[in-house]
């Protein structure tokens, strides 16, 4: 069983030969430390850590095009000024010292009301060649891709994920209530937009998953309630998941960090497959939302603050859930969200090795 067929029939609640074996991306902070503690520099983790390959990219972009020029507009000491690709002012360190974890702070953004959206919507056009490679390429790419080994993946940032870009998050949460015809014009116009974009491209390639990118919720709690969603993006889900449907997508996911809670029935009866990253400090419990959700699958799951602590807990973590969640199906597990560059090595390589065994069966001894 190649690694595309393992991830959708375990994500389809069917039978494998294993569990995938997949992980979060190291980012360079983290990687800098396991440098120190012997790591192989410029070695590929996939193959260091024996992972399966998880996705290839579907080569279609429904973001914005043209991104804004970066620039600085002023530098205060350690801070500068500027303007990202996004358009938003950002007030941050000059120099970054731990890659991949960074403090961000706002100061004003590119979408503030009507008129100013009307200027972004300049960006979304999805006849826009730079979309997708030339057609001859892309159909040269498909056609490789039919035969992959390897699933293939489409991510789109969509909805509250862009609206956020474009508004910022406290500010569109307040537009919710100040001005909620300007968000359903909004997210009407981006479901359009990215329906658009995909509608005489996406039957070039064969898309196995496609991602909504979203990040619509923190500690405790989603970012809006279950009633707001089934109001402002609902209606937009049922369609753009009849799309993708109606052109072969076989399974469709949210990302969401944090805890999502009482998103997930509005995600199941829009037509969601699974979600993931499923983060444990923001209160979720995946016992339990396998119980509660038998059918919905889930990706991620383990803790990523054990990995900073000791071979106890990181076997506490992994032998307490995983067992237990691949009887059930639908679910694969890694870590979730970015590996903190406090995560020792040997703590992470111990990890693998745990999930390793599960998988393939194998005897696990306690840590003494």
């Amino acid at each position: 069983m190649n690694s595309r067929e393992r991830i959708l029939r375990t994500l389809n609640f069917q039978s494998v030969d294993r569990i995938p074996l997949i992980e979060w991306p190291i980012r360079p902070a983290t990687m800098r430390e396991w440098i120190k503690q012997g790591y192989p520099e410029g070695m590929d983790t996939e193959h260091f850590f024996d992972l399966d390959p998880w996705c290839v990219s579907i080569p279609i972009d429904t973001g914005m095009q043209p991104k804004f020029t970066e620039e600085t507009l002023e530098v205060q000491g350690p801070y500068k000024i500027w303007r990202d690709e996004l358009g938003a002012i950002r007030k941050d360190f000059i120099n970054t010292e731990n890659p991949g974890f960074v403090t961000r702070s706002w100061l004003s953004f590119a979408v503030t009301d009507r008129a100013s959206f009307l200027e972004m919507k300049k960006r979304y056009i999805a006849a826009d060649p730079i979309r997708m490679p030339a057609p001859d390429k892309a159909k040269a790419y498909g056609k490789v891709l039919q035969n992959s080994a390897v699933a293939t993946h489409l991510g789109i940032p969509f909805l509250f994920w862009q609206l956020r870009d474009w508004i910022g998050c406290e500010n569109l949460c307040m537009m919710f209530y100040d001005d909620p015809l300007l968000v359903h014009e909004m997210m009407e116009f981006l479901t359009d937009f990215v329906i658009e974009t995909l509608q005489n491209r996406i039957d070039l390639f064969p898309v196995d998953m496609v991602e909504f990118k979203e990040d619509m919720a923190y500690k405790g709690a989603p970012m809006i309630s279950a009633k707001m969603f089934h109001e402002f993006m609902f209606p937009h889900y049922v369609r753009l998941i009849s799309f993708l449907r109606s052109h072969g997508v076989k399974h469709i996911y949210v990302d969401c960090d944090g805890y999502p809670g009482e998103l997930i029935p509005e995600f199941i009866e829009a037509g969601v497959d699974s979600m993931s990253p499923v983060e444990i400090a923001a209160g979720n419990d995946l016992l339990q939302l396998r119980r509660e959700y038998p059918t919905f699958g889930m990706w991620g799951g383990i803790d990523k603050r054990v990995l900073a602590m000791d071979k106890r807990a990181v076997y506490d973590e992994v032998m307490g859930k995983v067992p237990q969640l691949i009887e059930k199906g639908g679910y694969i597990p890694h870590i979730d969200h970015a590996i903190a560059h406090n995560a020792t090595l040997e703590n992470y390589m111990y990890y693998r090795e745990l999930l390793t065994r599960v998988a393939y069966g194998e005897p696990v001894v306690q840590p003494y």
